[in-house]
């Protein structure tokens, strides 16, 4: 089918199930809350982290707790690795939170979504060394921890939902359209979809991979060979376009489907508007990477 010039691939997206938190991370300034959001999610794609963490959006001071800007993440690991995992890693992860200057951390995930909540904050406070205290902000009990900034600000409790994922691969003319056009999808499910979070934040984009290998086959993961365009002449089922030059993939998480679905619909319909796309498309590998399917299709008609 064609959309806005472009054509996109009738294909479905092969999705993860995922145990999501949402946490929201305030700080003195919106700036520093983007900055220190980012540096929280890094090292972050499930490929090789213990945890992925996603941007989702900015959150304005008369939603949070405290008043102040703050950003969205989320932090979500496949369903399958179950909840005591699950708060293993983000209880690490979120231990490096107080390094940051003038950071809070709240509980976001929506309640009416929430299937279970873990104590994150009893790790988190122990940074106190015993000088920490329990209090209350914006109606949540919080415990508040001394640092060299002031205090920071950490909510007891964390709820935890189950979410999914999605990804789009796309083509284009050349590195410089490729790049331009996962900024321009990061940034409009940043600013225009709730729920919906992207990696590698501001960018948006990453290269991708296959489950499994062929010539080493005991890779867990190894480069999506069919999409890469400086081997497409060695590759008898490339696809690869032959005025395709570049490539790159558009991974999504969303609090539940409907945000996934419409931050696809949001992402491709900024990438079709970008300068030197060829083809849009997803990845799928046989129900071996995720049992759920979205169509694209699908999500153009939300």
């Amino acid at each position: 089918m064609e959309y806005k010039g472009v054509e996109v691939e009738n294909v479905y997206c092969e999705c993860t199930d995922l145990l999501t938190s949402r946490v929201l991370l305030t700080a003195i300034s919106e700036r520093v809350a983007i900055q220190e959001a980012s540096f929280l999610s890094g090292f972050s794609v499930i490929t090789a982290a213990p945890i992925q963490a996603c941007i989702d959006r900015l959150a304005h001071p008369s939603e949070t707790p405290d008043g102040r800007p703050g950003v969205m993440i989320q932090f979500n690991i496949p369903a399958s690795r179950g909840g005591e995992n699950f708060e293993k890693e983000i209880s690490n992860r979120l231990f490096i939170s107080p390094h940051l200057p003038t950071c809070s951390l709240f509980n976001a995930t929506p309640k009416s979504q929430e299937k279970f909540k873990f104590s994150v904050g009893e790790k988190l406070r122990r940074w106190g060394d015993g000088f920490e205290v329990e209090d209350e902000a914006g109606g949540r009990e919080v415990y508040r921890v001394p640092v060299m900034t002031g205090e920071m600000l950490v909510e007891k409790s964390f709820g935890v939902c189950k979410g999914t994922d999605a990804a789009l691969e796309i083509f284009t003319e050349d590195q410089t359209s490729s790049i331009v056009a996962m900024e321009r999808a990061a940034n409009r499910i940043f600013n225009e979809v709730d729920g919906a979070a992207i990696f590698c934040f501001p960018l948006g984009g990453v290269v991708g991979a296959k489950v499994g290998g062929i010539n080493y086959k005991n890779e867990r993961l190894t480069v999506n060979h069919l999409y890469c365009p400086t081997i497409k002449d060695e590759v008898p089922d490339t696809k690869v376009p032959n005025n395709a030059k570049s490539a790159f993939e558009f991974p999504i998480v969303g609090l539940d489907e409907d945000a996934v679905k419409k931050g696809l619909r949001g992402a491709i319909d900024a990438i079709a508007t970008t300068p030197g796309i060829k083809k849009i498309t997803a990845p799928s590998f046989g129900g071996r990477w995720g049992g759920r399917k979205i169509f694209l299709n699908e999500a153009l008609r939300i």
